[in-house]
């Protein structure tokens, strides 16, 4: 059964990633915007990590694709140890974020929604996924049988659309807080870091 869950954990990472460059690639502004919104990068910095996130994003994507589809073992190893250390930057990002008070988009989606300890909550378990698909990768190829992989076909998109959709599920628009942003009060709120 080790080979469905490194099926599982390893395709709601992958379909994560190619959903994240989606996004960004429907409305390109929207990190950015985000970015700024946040005020904790300069201005190259953040123009710099707006371009590169959905580019990184995509070609884990493809290539973690690509790695469970071809059964290449070491790339999708690979994949989801940086796919662990990208999430993992985010979750602290996000976090850094919400310490320091100030609020803005998520810059994750077409929709406006505010960053919040969800989106924080979402990385940091998509970090321990690819981890732990990484960990069940390095014990063996994925062998399923026919109805092990209709389960994976099922299972993981709604996996990954129920987490994707985390932090727009958790969103409450009352009794939030306005956080202060480079400059100044802000239209977005979100509930305080925890």
């Amino acid at each position: 059964m080790i080979s469905f869950y490194g099926g599982l954990t390893a395709s709601i990472v992958v379909l994560t990633l190619l959903i994240g460059v989606g996004t960004h690639a429907a409305r390109p502004a929207a990190l950015d915007e985000a970015l700024r919104a946040h005020g904790v990068l300069g201005p190259r910095l953040r123009r710099f990590a707006a371009a590169v996130v959905p580019f990184v994003e995509g070609a884990l994507g493809v290539g973690g694709a690509t790695a469970l589809l071809t059964g290449h073992q070491r790339g999708l190893q690979a994949v989801l140890g940086l796919g662990t250390a990208l999430f993992g930057l985010y979750a602290g990002y996000t976090r850094h974020v919400l310490a320091l008070g100030r609020g803005g988009p998520c810059g994750c989606s077409h929709q406006d929604l505010p960053l919040s300890r969800w989106v924080t909550r979402r990385a940091v378990a998509l970090a321990g996924l690819a981890l732990a698909g990484a960990a069940l990768a390095g014990a063996g190829p994925v062998r399923l049988s026919a109805a092990e992989l209709l389960t994976l076909l099922l299972a993981a998109p709604a996996c990954t659309v129920l987490l994707w959709s985390l932090p727009a599920a958790m969103h409450e628009p009352t009794g939030t807080t306005v956080h202060r942003t480079a400059e100044g009060a802000s239209r977005w709120t979100s509930p305080p870091a925890l």
